[in-house]
């Protein structure tokens, strides 16, 4: 919501609490057939991402979140050459895959064209990476794409927005099985699943159908200032399980992290780590 004094108030699971900020300038609104799309300024914050009125991502901090869903399953795969995006219109999850020297081709699979075109417009630092010739944009729907791949990528990002609306069906047993089927055998998967700190009935539900599509789960966690707690997570996820604080590639590791802000092989390490409150409830 925004009230009438320009002050946005983003009220997390209810009356638990919120985000708020000053908006100096609304950029960009327009309604697609899927969602409320805006685009604000803050003098802080940089450039804000809205959808229906979440926050989807800011200048300020988007890296925090894309460099862990990407990196993280990538260092984890032997020379990743082909990458599938499912969701992430604006780009950034883009740019990370695009670090990896041996990457060959990206397909971006955002079911809302509206949010490429407002990232394209407002985003510049994140959306440029798209018109990278190995980069290849569909705006389809992501469940029905995945369906008609398979064994055809070698990780795989889901970069959803929350289990609400067009993204509901991103996070059911169903489309992780087809997300298994698209991978190759060396393949491995990595999707945000929530905040732990305030909707840890849903990480829990959603690492549990994950489990169930592929024999195994590994969440992790990632600090993103701007969303729900500050605490969120993520989970990565093998066509043929092993164990991903061991089996990552050291050597492109410290190559990627220096063009990272936040990744470096010991958040890599430490990230798995989990709290005893997260071990009990998963």
């Amino acid at each position: 919501m925004r009230t009438a004094d320009s002050w946005f108030i983003e009220v997390f699971d209810g009356k638990a609490g919120g985000l708020s900020f000053y908006i100096d300038e609304v950029l960009y609104e327009k309604q697609s057939p899927y969602q409320n799309i805006k685009v604000v300024r803050n003098a802080f914050l940089g450039n804000i991402m809205l959808l229906d009125d979440l926050v989807m991502l800011t200048d300020k901090d988007e890296f925090f979140y894309h460099d862990m869903l990407v990196h993280v399953p990538m260092t984890c795969v032997d020379n990743p050459e082909s990458v599938l995006i499912v969701g992430g219109g604006d780009g950034g999850s883009v740019r990370e895959v695009l670090k990896h020297p041996g990457v060959r081709r990206v397909v971006l699979c955002e079911i809302d064209g509206m949010v490429i075109e407002a990232a394209r417009e407002y985003f510049p630092a994140l959306s440029s990476c798209l018109d990278d010739p190995r980069v290849e944009v569909v705006v389809t729907d992501g469940i029905e794409y995945v369906k008609a791949h398979r064994n055809e990528f070698d990780c795989i990002c889901i970069d959803s927005t929350d289990p609400i609306g067009p993204a509901v069906g991103l996070f059911s047993i169903e489309f992780y099985g087809s997300i298994r089927d698209a991978l190759t055998d060396r393949g491995a998967m990595s999707a945000q699943t929530e905040s732990p700190a305030w909707s840890l009935d849903q990480v829990s539900s959603i690492v549990k159908n994950m489990r169930q599509a592929f024999g195994n789960a590994y969440p992790y966690l990632v600090p993103v200032p701007c969303y729900p707690s500050g605490l969120w997570s993520c989970t990565l996820c093998f066509k043929q399980d092993r164990n991903p604080a061991d089996v990552f590639d050291r050597d492109r590791a410290e190559l990627v992290s220096q063009r990272c802000r936040y990744y470096n092989t010991d958040i890599h390490r430490a990230c798995f780590a989990l709290p005893n409150f997260i071990k009990q409830a998963l």
